[in-house]
């Protein structure tokens, strides 16, 4: 592959540190469509990459803007990372580019999502992870996840197999939603987002209102318990830093650590891990 895109008449190294340029990528990506189409002449196949009858085969970049924004949407809290990524105006912007039209395009994306979530439950069920939950709706998520392991098992196995999933998760999804820094286990009744986001009739919860060191909905796995000790270090290397931060700034951020270590402390969880 480096002999094909690096090769003599074709763009050259510029150096392993430089970004390669929109103009050289497209280059890249019609080479490498090229030698596709010739692997597959050579071996006889038909899949080949295909521009479209009466076309020319012409890549660009443009054409994957919204692969990837289907790609970013599926992964926790990705809606807004898209937002970001994408520079639009609002969230609701990147779900219509992500996918909310008549196409089914949003359909597949949530599909993906649900796939996904499916995938961290049997790893959490494999590993008996939710036993160990913490937070305030520890006992909630243990419940969920346990009667989903029960559904999920076929002749004593635990079925892996993607499409069934995919049944399992339109018929019995837990509503548990994964994080970085916690895992939502989502009740409409308890959840403040909801309370928030005034006519939201989808149920689901709101990952851009979240308010995870008050909300009863919270269940804190492992990985969120060291995200947020990372944060408390974080913090503390900032309050630490030389020039001194201005006093409003250092009152937020001891403030914020204060709020973070009450949170821990209340869930039976170290601040600083020993």
């Amino acid at each position: 592959m480096s002999a094909l895109l690096h090769g003599p008449g074709q763009p050259k190294k510029t150096g392993v540190d430089r970004a390669v340029g929109v103009g050289a990528t497209n280059q890249n990506l019609n080479l490498f469509a090229g030698f596709v189409n010739e692997l597959c002449t050579e071996r006889g196949r038909t899949d080949t990459i295909a521009a479209g009858q009466g076309h020319a085969l012409r890549l660009k970049t443009r054409v994957f803007r919204r692969t990837l924004a289907w790609f970013i949407a599926r992964h926790p809290g990705g809606v807004i990372a898209g937002a970001l990524q994408y520079r639009h105006q609002s969230i609701q912007m990147f779900e219509g580019y992500a996918g909310t039209s008549d196409s089914g395009f949003r359909a597949e994306v949530e599909s993906e999502q649900a796939i996904a979530r499916g995938e961290v439950y049997m790893e959490m069920i494999d590993s008996h992870q939710h036993a160990g939950l913490a937070g305030p709706a520890a006992e909630e998520a243990a419940r969920r996840l346990a009667d989903f392991g029960e559904r999920a098992q076929f002749h004593g196995q635990v079925a892996l197999d993607r499409h069934r999933l995919e049944r399992i998760m339109k018929r019995h999804d837990p509503a548990i939603y994964p994080g970085e820094y916690i895992t939502c286990v989502n009740d409409p009744a308890k959840a403040l987002c909801e309370k928030a986001r005034r006519g939201n009739s989808e149920g689901l919860p709101s990952h851009g209102g979240c308010l995870p060191l008050a909300c009863r909905n919270v269940t804190l796995t492992p990985e969120n318990i060291t995200a947020w000790q990372g944060e408390i270090a974080r913090i503390d290397g900032r309050i630490a830093s030389r020039p001194m931060l201005p006093p409003r700034l250092r009152q937020f951020l001891e403030s914020r650590r204060a709020e973070i270590v009450e949170f821990l402390t209340a869930n039976g969880q170290e601040a600083v891990p020993a």
